[in-house]
């Protein structure tokens, strides 16, 4: 065997020798960082996407262990509108919102967006606000709101909304945590704590699949928690946000999230019954749509609309009009069920849940013969303005920042009066009113801009939560059509 021992140091040699090894592992390392870069830059095209196993209707895992429900749909149908394929994961929820955290996964189809959660993920716009319930036994007759849960067992899903609301509000109660709502529910059925809070449609279909016939829900869903759903991301992930939010759009605006819904959500609607009687209101001074005729009785095609519901839907409804702005409010107040002619606006549906539109009416702009007549909103910056009190007008020209040239009046009638005896500007009125109370009143003196400002849809409304009547009132209004 030849030794190398004390050979001589030949520092060219060496030099080059270094130098070669530098360049290979600049030149690895190039690589690598070109391999990264160019993975980071890359269009995204697969994600994969957790999936609760015991949420239904939203997600849950089906008998041939696939991620379905309603979430699961929505979010593939959003993401094939981008081009991106999903791979589910499915799980017990405690655990998947820790893999979205650790960017184990990358989006989850059904996250309710709290404070809480804020810091740790990243939001789209929410496409489902919907609102919680406390379920009990039939036999128990003292806990109908939340504040009557005081010293009770109340049952939750451990990490949910629910819990994370009671753990919010100033209430001595006892949280009992559970792996699943359906164990939650299945133990108040057989006797085991006090209550369970949840989101509503959930303890519906929890209660329809184990044929639990002991259990009701109680509760104002005004009063309960409401969640705003959304898909959600890892906190910084803004790409797959971006793709995720344009996705949700498209699917709004193409039918598809209308028919999931209906698919989803239709079976449990019709699994809870409506009253025997309802009482639906509206405007007492509205022709032709709603008013009160020369006998006194709710009459206009809002009123016959309202009469082939009752119809359709085999039920008593009760018709009560009077002045918009106080009928809106005893909506609001849970006073009434319903109004039979809202018009729809962004702002509106924040407050009320709206039926589709069963009619377009059109707005113009009244002035004087003698007056210089607007064309358009954007002319009325230094007019006095007539709006009827409440309506969408009014709604509008606040928005706009006229609030300092409104009048506000009972009726569009009383706003037409004022303008033809010589008070104020112009008046933002219905085109069908303008004409029928010029007509009725001999009005001469005024005159109409035949172009429309606005053109809202007419549509039914109930207090926000209320589903279950607004869905058995949008079916009987396809129905009726």
């Amino acid at each position: 065997m030849q030794k190398y021992k004390n050979l001589p140091f030949n520092s060219d040699l060496f030099v080059i020798f270094l130098l070669c090894a530098i360049s290979i592992i600049m030149h690895s390392w190039g690589g690598l960082h070109a391999q990264k870069t160019s993975h980071q830059n890359e269009k995204i095209t697969h994600i994969k996407a957790g999936c609760e196993y015991n949420y239904s209707p939203y997600c849950f895992e089906n008998k041939e262990g696939q991620a379905a429900g309603f979430s699961v749909e929505l979010l593939k149908a959003a993401a094939s509108e981008m081009d991106l394929k999903i791979d589910f994961k499915t799980g017990v929820w405690s655990k998947l919102k820790q893999n979205l955290a650790n960017k184990e996964l990358d989006a989850l189809p059904l996250v309710g967006r709290t404070p809480v959660r804020e810091d740790i993920y990243d939001f789209t716009f929410p496409y489902l606000t919907m609102h919680g319930t406390i379920v009990v036994r039939k036999d128990q007759t003292n806990i109908h709101s939340i504040t009557d849960l005081k010293n009770k067992q109340v049952a939750v899903l451990e990490g949910d909304n629910a819990e994370e609301y009671l753990k919010r509000i100033d209430t001595d109660l006892e949280i009992i945590p559970k792996a699943n709502f359906t164990q939650a529910l299945l133990e108040l059925s057989r006797g085991k704590h006090d209550a369970v809070v949840i989101q509503k449609y959930l303890a519906l279909q929890i209660i329809k699949e184990n044929n639990i016939s002991n259990l009701k829900t109680v509760g104002d869903p005004q009063d309960l928690f409401r969640q705003s759903f959304c898909f959600a991301v890892s906190e910084g992930d803004k790409e797959l946000l971006s793709l995720l939010n344009e996705g949700l759009s498209l699917v709004i605006a193409n039918g598809t999230f209308r028919r999931l819904h209906k698919k989803w959500f239709a079976p449990l609607e019709a699994f809870e019954k409506l009253p025997q009687r309802i009482v639906i209101g509206g405007d007492n001074n509205f022709p032709p749509y709603e008013f009160l005729n020369k006998n006194g009785e709710p009459d206009g095609y809002n009123v016959d609309l309202t009469r082939a519901l009752a119809n359709q839907l085999d039920i008593t409804i009760e018709i009560q009009l009077g002045p918009w702005a106080e009928m809106r409010e005893k909506l609001k107040r849970g006073e009434i069920d319903a109004l039979q002619g809202m018009f729809y606006s962004p702002k509106r549906d924040k407050t009320f849940d709206m039926s589709p539109a069963h009619t377009v009416v059109s707005y113009v702009i009244v002035a004087r013969k003698n007056s210089p007549l607007p064309d358009n909103m954007s002319e009325l910056s230094d007019k006095s303005i007539l709006v009827q009190e409440g309506d969408i007008m009014h709604d509008k020209a606040l928005q706009m920042e006229l609030d300092d040239q409104l009048i506000s009046t009972e009726s569009q009638e009383d706003a037409l009066r004022l303008l033809a005896n010589g008070k104020h500007d112009c008046a933002l009125v219905t085109k069908a009113i303008a004409y029928y109370y010029i007509d009725k009143n001999n009005w001469t003196n005024l005159r109409i801009n035949e172009d429309p400002i606005y053109s809202p849809e007419y549509c039914y409304a109930v207090r926000s939560g209320n589903t279950v009547l607004l869905a058995k009132i949008s079916d009987a209004l396809s129905a009726i059509k």
